[in-house]
């Protein structure tokens, strides 16, 4: 995995999270536990903080960066899907941010929040709990059923179970 310190701050990953070595941590990252990290994922907190809660996962090729006197929170079971692009946002409990999807500076994702697919968040969106977000810009469609909560949870459990699969099998063949 690269793993780079900068001005003195370097990455925590703890030993039951999986880091893909195509993936970059740079500075004050600090992944939680059971925590997956895939290929061509971006963390830079060189400014700030990006503190990643535990049984989350960043599916590959998101990035996230953090602006000077900002952070990135993203809590326990979350699931950041491929090609995401967060900037200091916090993303609590259980939300679910869709594939492509774009969450600009100050966003906050209350509990259980789904943002759609290829979906642009404005700045400063507070968003409330079990809400679903779509468009360009995002607005509020609807609320989050009972069958996608369970989904999510699935999917944090899917990616829990892959991260320890990684754990004890991966290796480079070539």
């Amino acid at each position: 995995m690269a793993l780079y310190e900068f001005d003195g701050k370097r990455p925590s990953v703890p030993t039951d999270s999986f880091v893909h070595p195509a993936a970059v941590l740079i500075g004050d990252v600090r992944l939680g536990h059971e925590c997956l990290i895939a290929p061509g994922v971006s963390i830079r907190a060189e400014f700030g903080p990006a503190e990643i809660g535990n049984r989350s996962n960043i599916q590959d090729n998101s990035t996230i960066h953090v602006n000077p006197d900002m952070r990135v929170i993203i809590e326990d079971n979350v699931v950041i899907a491929h090609g995401v692009i967060l900037h200091d946002v916090h993303i609590k409990a259980r939300c679910v941010i869709g594939m492509g999807a774009i969450l600009m500076f100050n966003v906050v994702c209350a509990e259980d929040v789904i943002v759609a697919a290829g979906s642009l968040v404005p700045k400063g969106l507070q968003i409330p709990a079990g809400k679903i977000v779509s468009g360009n810009p995002a607005e509020i469609i609807r609320d989050v059923s009972e069958k996608q909560k369970l989904m999510a949870r699935e999917g944090v459990d899917a990616y829990c179970d892959l991260c320890r699969k990684y754990l004890a099998t991966m290796k480079l063949v070539g």
